[in-house]
């Protein structure tokens, strides 16, 4: 459907895919109040990124502040419109340096890289 002043809406552009696997509850509490077309528009730089695959990217792992000040979570990026990250509940961090080191170090265990993109 074309609105006016505006271009046509490329096909598939409302329906990237996502993974069906459950959200865990720090991952609820982290997406409860961010914009879905944002994030959708965000998991399509992923999955640009992933090389057109859905999923987890590998290597790409971050730090996310899940309370201000308090806790830290050590989580991976995902090519997935519902769920464009995964946190591990079973790396939360009383400080931001640890929750780093934590991520580095898991970086370095799974000999992980980003993805080379293929133009």
């Amino acid at each position: 459907m074309k609105k006016e002043n505006m271009q046509e809406i490329p096909w598939g552009k409302e329906t990237l895919g996502a993974l069906d696997t459950p959200i865990n509850d720090l991952e609820k509490k982290a997406l409860q109040n961010l914009d879905v077309d944002k994030l959708n528009d965000m998991a399509e730089c992923l999955f640009a990124l992933n090389n057109r695959h859905y999923g987890p990217i590998p290597g790409t792992y971050m730090v996310m502040c899940v309370e201000p000040g308090k806790t830290w979570c050590v989580g991976q990026l995902s090519a997935d419109r519902a769920k464009p990250f995964i946190l591990f509940p079973d790396m939360v961090y009383s400080s931001e340096a640890e929750a780093t080191k934590a991520a580095e170090t898991l970086k370095a265990e799974k000999a992980e890289s980003v993805p080379c993109r293929n133009i």
